[in-house]
């Protein structure tokens, strides 16, 4: 999650943990100890896919916290200044902020390394947007209310209270949806098909479905306002037939067991230097708004030959999928289709029937 929600949570619960002891104080360090396991974004691992995989690993591992905490609190309990404090509380203090740092980035769909080094690699619920104005504000609030107005703890356990319904609803709304999308996905015969459900951006009202159905990936929006709850499916090109080539390479190895099967391969042509071979995250973003896609090998002679990675993201227009996420919320008829909001060109032209409808009107 962003640093305002993870900054508001450690202020919240530091000023619940070592309010009675430090007051105000308790707030500000909670929200900058909040923000410590982020700090693995600025190691340089040497390559993009590198870089990509390993945010969220082991500053974010709860077994590395709860070793960290124990030193950390052992440390101050010995201080002079700190020790009144004493080693429970301190304890306490430091694994709750980092625990539940890693707890919300377990809510999105990134991809969270909780239990490194175990090799059990990332986990993600993919219940709540990276960015949720709803999650963080009571959290906000509340921080800001005993920072600056009067350190109350009823204010804060509110705070936390209602981000953590929040949060609750975006797992149960998940489970509901997939319940009632289950007769569509019969039909199509695409039941056992690894499919993922995600919220769509700042709110919890339109989540994305995504299905991998051999060389193709399967796309919808499906809002809880919907009569009927149904995805209308728009089909693009997975790029399967390169599939091969790219997992026998060490980075489409790693890229596979960061994001599973949700992985995209298509061949970039260039002009004057030798034609790359893209591996694309198809979690993260929608067709034509993909960021996270990785340039793996080049083309030699024919053969796919390895080369340091290097990020390349989809150029969609962020603003209109912006404003179609919030047409679509009120009106399923009135938004456009992923495929006529991005045009991208590995799309499968046999549009759905609103696609078609769409189409249709003057």
């Amino acid at each position: 999650m962003d640093p305002v929600t993870h900054a508001s949570l450690g202020a919240v619960i530091g000023g619940l943990v070592l309010g009675s002891r430090l007051g105000r104080k308790a707030v500000v360090l909670g929200a900058g100890v909040a923000l410590l396991p982020d700090l693995d974004a600025f190691i340089a691992y040497g390559d993009a896919v590198s870089e990509f995989i390993h945010h969220r690993g082991f500053t974010h591992s709860w077994l590395v916290q709860l070793l960290v905490a124990t030193g950390v609190a052992g440390l101050l309990a010995k201080v002079p200044a700190t020790r009144e404090i004493g080693f429970g509380r301190w304890w306490l203090f430091f694994f709750l902020i980092w625990a539940t740092h890693s707890m919300n980035d377990l809510l999105t769909t990134y991809g969270t390394q909780v239990f490194w080094p175990l090799p059990v690699g990332p986990l993600s619920t993919g219940s709540i947007f990276v960015i949720d104005p709803l999650y963080t504000l009571p959290l906000l609030v509340a921080a800001i209310g005993a920072l600056f107005y009067r350190f109350a703890p009823r204010l804060l356990v509110a705070g936390l209270v209602l981000s953590t319904a929040y949060a609750g609803s975006g797992l149960a709304l998940k489970a509901w949806l997939d319940h009632r999308i289950q007769p569509t996905l019969i039909a199509m015969d695409l039941q056992d098909q690894p499919r993922m459900i995600q919220p769509t951006p700042f709110n919890l009202l339109l989540w994305r479905v995504t299905v991998i159905d051999d060389g193709h990936f399967l796309e919808a929006w499906v809002g809880i306002l919907d009569q009927p709850i149904r995805p209308d499916f728009e089909v693009f090109e997975r790029g399967a037939h390169l599939e091969d080539a790219a997992l026998a390479l060490e980075d489409g190895q790693r890229l596979q067991w960061f994001a599973g099967d949700f992985l995209r391969f298509h061949r970039a042509e260039r002009d004057d230097e030798p034609d790359r071979l893209v591996v694309t995250d198809l979690r993260l973003g929608a067709p034509g708004y993909f960021p996270f896609g990785f340039e793996i090998a080049e083309e030699r002679d024919g053969e796919w030959q390895p080369v340091a990675s290097r990020q390349v993201r989809e150029a969609g227009l962020r603003g209109d999928a912006i404003r179609a996420i919030a047409t679509r919320i009120v009106d399923p008829q009135g938004a456009p289709c992923l495929m006529d909001l991005a045009e991208p060109d590995y799309a499968i032209a046999r549009p759905p029937p609103r696609c078609r409808l769409r189409q249709q009107t003057p």
